[in-house]
């Protein structure tokens, strides 16, 4: 069948295209969050045996693991309303269950 003979003035459109539109919208608020997180994590990674210094150990080890896990804006929200030792406790957990 072809849809474009039939509706001319339209163009090709593949339902990717917008749900891929909406899912980079939400940049206004993971910015700041990931930005924010990244200090949170950095005082944190200590606590949980690793050194912010030592780049590929953090990143591979412990940022990436709770990026992963947590997402950057539900720590953003955990930190805005319940402070560090919120956002300590769900890193705890993910140590827990052996996450990082």
């Amino acid at each position: 069948m072809n849809l474009n003979a039939a509706s001319p003035s339209q163009s090709n459109l593949i339902v990717e295209y917008p749900l891929h539109a909406v899912s980079d919208s939400d940049f206004v608020a993971t910015e700041p969050a990931v930005s924010v997180d990244q200090v949170i994590l950095k005082a944190l990674a200590p606590e949980f045996g690793f050194d912010p210094n030592q780049t590929a150990a953090y990143n591979n080890g412990f940022r990436n693991p709770v990026f992963s896990f947590l997402t950057a804006e539900r720590l953003f929200i955990i930190y805005g309303n319940s402070g560090l030792d919120a956002v300590r406790a769900e890193i705890s957990n993910l140590r827990g269950r052996g996450l990082i």
